[in-house]
């Protein structure tokens, strides 16, 4: 069934872009004209094996006749399946069929009758303008063959084999950012991380907004140890996935294993705007701020940590909620205290330390009344 489909879409090509030979460029000696004459009736005949070197031999006497050149593309393309070479005949025959478009302008330039003539007989006759746009259509899907046929071999693991192929296609389109991205994954199962990388690199070049890649180049600098790279990869990530905060996150990571907690900040900063409930980056915020030595800020994240775990009327976390409280006691601010020695006192009735934390407070803040129920509530226990 196959290599009968093969041979119909043959015939369907040439049906397409016609068998009639014309004069330009287009003179065989017998000899040729004759091999021409076999190689169509060994195609006819689904004998491609023969036709193909009879046809060769045609480009041989003449390297521009059309028919030929059409037929052993359509041989590469779909009998062979050798997509690299169909494009090269493919190429050809495009060059070809613009140098008569060419001759075409040149004549009308000095003899319009003459082009008029030229232009029936070696344009419309041979329906050139159809084949050239036939032609360049089976050209660009070489390419798209090739990159299917190395998508196949990464399914069945032939890694070395599919960097062949883009490879190949590298040559042919040096600006593919699909063919080096499929490059970097092939290198990456052989466990070539270094060529992995590279050209995971060269994708992100040509391609700034390829996100993945960034963050694949961002992943490797990471599980080498090279947290600032990889912290740098992450945030070029970011660039072109800006509401995303795992690629903030990430960087933040690489920053803090870097120990370069100020860039860390700011990245975890940069998450939580678009993550802002999230109770890790929060607690991590107010360890990197305490750090740092922004004791305000890191008590504001620990209130927001104590919040958020706080929402659904339960605290999951009951050192959020300690911790807090010892450093709004050591920062004098007592109002808050009150708040959040309660939630304390809420998640853990029989802790005496919380109770004692309120009576401090209240005393504190010189509140007679919350110093009563703070000290009778103590000495009910």
């Amino acid at each position: 069934m196959r290599e009968f489909k093969k041979i119909l879409f043959v015939c369907v090509i040439i049906l397409v872009f016609g068998m009639s030979l014309f004069a330009v460029s287009q003179d065989l000696s017998a000899q040729g004209k004759k091999n021409l004459r076999s190689a169509n009736m060994h195609l006819g005949g689904k004998r491609h094996e023969k036709a193909l070197p009879l046809y060769e031999l045609v480009l041989e006497e003449n390297e521009n006749h059309i028919d030929a050149l059409n037929n052993v593309a359509a041989i590469y393309y779909d009998i062979t399946g050798d997509y690299v070479t169909a494009r090269e005949y493919f190429v050809k025959l495009i060059d070809v069929i613009n140098s008569v478009y060419a001759e075409y302008e040149e004549l009308k330039l000095t003899d319009e009758k003459t082009a008029k003539k030229y232009y029936k007989e070696n344009i419309i006759k041979p329906k050139l303008e159809g084949m050239l746009i036939s032609v360049k259509s089976f050209r660009d899907n070489c390419i798209t063959q090739l990159v299917n046929s190395g998508k196949l071999k990464i399914q069945s693991e032939e890694y070395e084999t599919a960097i062949e192929i883009f490879t190949n296609i590298s040559t042919i389109i040096p600006d593919s950012t699909i063919t080096y991205r499929l490059m970097a994954l092939c290198y990456e199962k052989l466990n070539d991380i270094e060529n992995s990388r590279n050209y995971f690199m060269k994708t992100a070049e040509l391609d700034p907004s390829d996100v993945f890649a960034k963050q694949q180049v961002a992943s490797i600098y990471y599980n080498e140890g090279n947290f600032i790279e990889s912290g740098n990869w992450y945030l070029e990530a970011a660039k072109n996935d800006t509401e995303n905060p795992d690629n903030y996150y990430n960087a933040g990571i690489a920053y803090k294993n870097a120990k370069k907690d100020s860039l860390a900040y700011v990245a975890f900063q940069k998450a939580l705007e678009f993550d802002a409930e999230n109770l890790n980056i929060i607690v991590t915020l107010s360890n990197i701020a305490l750090s740092l030595k922004y004791n305000d800020a890191s008590t504001m994240y620990l209130q927001k940590a104590v919040d958020v775990d706080a929402a659904d009327g339960t605290i999951d976390n009951s050192m959020y909620v300690t911790t807090l409280c010892y450093k709004l006691y050591g920062l004098k601010k007592f109002d808050e205290l009150i708040k959040y020695g309660e939630m304390w006192h809420k998640f853990d009735p029989l802790s005496k330390e919380a109770i004692q934390m309120l009576y401090n407070a209240s005393k504190e803040l010189n509140d007679k009344k919350l110093m009563e129920k703070y000290n009778k509530m103590y000495t009910d226990m």
